[in-house]
């Protein structure tokens, strides 16, 4: 018992602050009594080289919190760390600043991403503008364009409004509309080309 290490592991789940950890004092006793029993158990002439380990006091580390000022983030300071809990709260750091550096990174390769399809788009929108407003050509003016087949179209909203749940009686309206506006763009057609 005494010569070999033991192979038991500890996992401590921590539902509260982070680098705070809470021992029992019943944990405190059953480790300090497993160190002064291999104290005596391990004869004296067999004892390792390495000088006599003393049981370390376990305490609840609370941190103290400085007064914060609007707008900034509160400052925790942790009395009296063990070296291992000061090893994990370094690691836990490192590893935070390692996922602020990955995220920050992907957030401007987004943002350059974004940045390059709006100048693309600019630039299609500047070259669209520039064919459709040639020199010599007569530039029209939507909002004074009367629109085709105004009446039937005022007949298909009216029976849509009449009908709102019953669109299908509004069918051959939609249908007359339709042959209406068709027959508007066709003539049209015919009179560009010739």
């Amino acid at each position: 018992m005494g010569s070999g290490q033991s192979a038991r592991k500890l996992t401590i789940s921590n539902e509260e602050e982070v680098g705070v950890i809470k021992v029992s004092n019943a944990v405190v006793q059953r480790l300090a009594q497993g160190e002064r029993s291999k104290a005596r158990e391990t004869p004296s002439d067999t004892r390792p080289a390495t000088p006599n380990r003393q049981p370390i006091p376990a305490t609840t580390v609370t941190p103290h919190i400085d007064e914060a000022t609007p707008g900034q983030a509160p400052v925790y300071h942790y009395p009296e760390l063990t070296i291992s809990a000061l090893r994990m709260q370094q690691q836990m750091e490192e590893e935070l600043k390692q996922q602020e550096q990955y995220w920050q990174k992907r957030l401007q390769n987004l943002e350059n991403g974004y940045q390059k399809i709006n100048y693309i788009l600019e630039e299609e929108y500047k070259k669209a503008a520039n064919e459709t407003s040639k020199p010599g050509q007569k530039v029209v003016d939507v909002q004074n364009i009367v629109q085709p087949c105004v009446e039937n179209s005022n007949k298909v909203l009216k029976c849509l409004q009449d009908h709102p749940k019953e669109t299908l009686k509004c069918s051959d309206l939609v249908e007359e509309f339709s042959n209406c506006v068709w027959n508007k763009h066709y003539t049209r057609m015919i009179e560009t080309r010739s």
